[in-house]
């Protein structure tokens, strides 16, 4: 009778170790989660922009542009570029938004319409009005302006906050 009694006092001392590692290991879990957590959220908020050291900024903001309150999709400084700058348009906005270069600088912008309808890049002040269809792309030649901002628009949802800007920065 002895050797069962060894086996039942065996078992739950056994029993008692492997709750003592399971519970060492949940005791971790946390810290564990709230270290991963923080490694993908550094990871997602790091880098992205456009390449080649762009800036992209305040995106998701409300703004007013040329008299029409819009959501700003990036403000990207393209002042020390010298090939083509390129702008998303996709359904009711342009990405980004905001262009800023040097007064007087003049750049060609690429055209990508990325939308499921035709959209328009059109500065008036420039005599600018090109039409991209969905999938398309075109290319324009503008010139930023002396001082302060200059408007550009999609003519079709112009309405809808479809505006952004080229911004002289000194």
């Amino acid at each position: 009778m002895l050797p069962w009694r060894w086996e039942v006092t065996r078992k739950p001392l056994e029993s008692l170790a492997r709750s003592r590692s399971q519970m060492a290991l949940l005791r971790r879990l946390p810290i564990l989660a709230a270290a991963a957590f923080l490694l993908l959220g550094a990871a997602a908020c790091g880098g992205g922009g456009y390449g080649g050291g762009d800036k992209k900024s305040e995106e998701g903001t409300k703004t007013t542009i040329g008299g029409v309150a819009t959501e700003s999709h990036g403000t990207k400084d393209v002042s020390g570029e010298t090939g083509k700058v390129e702008i998303e348009m996709y359904d009711n906005y342009f990405e980004p938004t905001i262009l800023k270069g040097k007064p007087g600088q003049k750049v060609t912008l690429e055209l990508k319409n990325e939308g499921k309808a035709a959209h328009t890049l059109t500065i008036s002040e420039q005599s600018i009005d090109q039409e991209v269809q969905p999938g398309d792309e075109a290319e324009v030649d503008v010139t930023f302006p002396q001082s302060g901002e200059l408007t550009f628009v999609c003519k079709f949802h112009q309405s809808s906050g479809m505006v952004g800007a080229l911004e002289a920065s000194s």
